[in-house]
């Protein structure tokens, strides 16, 4: 198989990579296990380094592969929405939260993607170089890469049911019947109380906080699946292939 080689527009210059692969991230079980963390000043702490461990993931990428810079973008995008996240948490602000746990999940969901296809190259070229909308494309059986699709296959990669949580953090973002409830509380003889503005409605105090922490657990436990177990095996398969690669040369 000879190599094929990608041109990549980066900061004005042109690098072309010779890359003697055409295969995906080998994908299995998830190393991440979900350990709730129910100490919150531990919690904001773990959430607060997860820029710090995707750095030191990214430092180590030397050949630069068009799954490179697939990668840095989600990653990218993961990590912008740590400060945001960590306020929301201080002000108990469960649409903002849950808004940007659906953010996280879909990274995750959007990075799996690539192993879920026949070409990862070519993949990554529809999504950076063509602007292709994700669910557009098919996987390596043909079927559309929707986000119900991606879902359910990163829920059998980590075990868990990620397709439903995504539906109850959605009910949190699109309007529903639950924006209602939340500023309204009813009272004996059919009177009711509605509180509209900023701030949440008094006397839920526990309950905005188990929100903010379920929540939180969420984002943390995805952007850690989207580092140590998307990134990192990345990085790992890379190292094979270039080993493999140096062999076929001797």
């Amino acid at each position: 198989m000879l190599p094929h080689t990608y041109l990549v527009k980066l900061t004005g210059l042109i690098h072309c990579y010779d890359i003697l692969r055409k295969n995906k991230v080998v994908r299995n079980l998830s190393r991440t296990k979900c350990n709730p963390i129910s100490d919150e000043t531990k919690l904001r702490e773990e959430i607060n380094q997860l820029d710090k461990w995707a750095n030191s993931n990214l430092l180590k990428i030397e050949d630069l592969y068009i799954e490179d810079l697939y990668f840095m973008s989600v990653i990218d995008k993961s990590i912008k929405l740590i400060d945001t996240f960590l306020y929301a948490m201080e002000k108990r602000s469960i649409t903002v939260l849950a808004t940007l746990t659906r953010v996280q999940i879909d990274c995750v969901c959007r990075t799996y993607a690539s192993t879920m296809v026949s070409d990862a190259d070519k993949f990554c070229e529809e999504v950076l170089l063509k602007d292709t909308p994700i669910n557009k494309l098919v996987d390596k059986d043909g079927k559309k890469l929707t986000d119900k699709h991606l879902c359910e296959a990163v829920g059998e990669f980590l075990q868990l049911p990620v397709y439903d949580l995504y539906q109850k953090v959605c009910g949190f973002v699109h309007f529903s019947s639950s924006s209602f409830h939340n500023i309204v509380r009813a009272h004996e003889k059919y009177d009711i109380t509605m509180l509209i503005g900023r701030q949440n409605m008094p006397g839920d105090e526990e309950t905005y906080k188990r929100l903010t922490m379920e929540l939180a657990n969420q984002f943390l436990f995805f952007g850690v699946v989207l580092i140590h177990d998307l990134l990192d095996g990345w990085l790992a398969q890379k190292e094979r292939e270039k080993a493999e690669h140096k062999k076929l040369n001797q």
